[in-house]
């Protein structure tokens, strides 16, 4: 145990416990799969426990010395993943004693990316509109559409000249998406935007309209 600091993978931080709800969103199937797993990724590697479900760590690797602080890391990452899982899906992993199996095995069944889902979250986008809501609230439903839809649909990135056309493409995509979708009440601003050369980032547009 001597050899376990803080940037160890098997380090486990007195506030750790395995109750704690590392994130808000619950994984209730195939329709949130992709933003569940996204966050998660993110709280785990933030704990420095990614490598468990991952595969990176495993408990061959480490010697006899450091196998049982490995099982008991394990055992709360495998408790964590159970904390954002639905009470239906988790009952048939109570069982389980591998958080890479657990988390291969969530991922088989529901990261199925079919051209239903894809085909909603292009409808989802096209009809969004801000109504009653707050720029902000409806800019941030946008973006959530967005990053799924990227997440579903990773973009090619390379430094070729294609590349980057086809980024710059994606990228007037969304302000004209965004813009779209306001109320009338920003009709000025928006023309405004749209003479703009070059056109504005989303983000910059977002804030010209906020600031409105």
């Amino acid at each position: 145990m001597a050899d376990i600091n803080f940037h160890h993978p098997l380090f486990l931080h007195p506030s750790d416990t395995p109750g704690t709800i590392l994130i808000s969103h619950r994984l209730t199937g195939v329709e949130n799969y992709s933003v569940w797993s996204h966050s998660l990724r993110i709280a785990l590697l933030a704990k420095n426990k990614l490598g468990f479900v991952d595969g990176d760590c495993r408990r061959s690797t480490y010697p006899d010395s450091l196998r049982a602080q490995w099982d008991r890391c394990n055992a709360f990452v495998l408790s964590w993943i159970l904390n954002t899982v639905s009470p239906d899906l988790s009952a048939g992993l109570v069982f389980a004693f591998d958080s890479t199996v657990v988390w291969m095995d969530l991922k088989d069944r529901f990261s199925k990316v079919d051209g239903s889902r894809i085909f909603f979250l292009h409808q989802s986008i096209a009809h969004l509109t801000q109504g009653d809501a707050t720029v902000s609230y409806y800019f941030t439903q946008l973006k959530l559409l967005w990053d799924e839809y990227t997440a579903l649909v990773p973009f090619f990135n390379c430094d070729c000249e294609v590349a980057q056309q086809n980024s710059s493409h994606l990228h007037q995509q969304r302000l004209f998406q965004f813009l779209m979708g306001l109320n009338e009440t920003y009709a000025a601003v928006r023309s405004q935007i749209l003479l703009m050369q070059p056109l504005p980032s989303v983000n910059k547009a977002y804030s010209m309209i906020v600031q409105e």
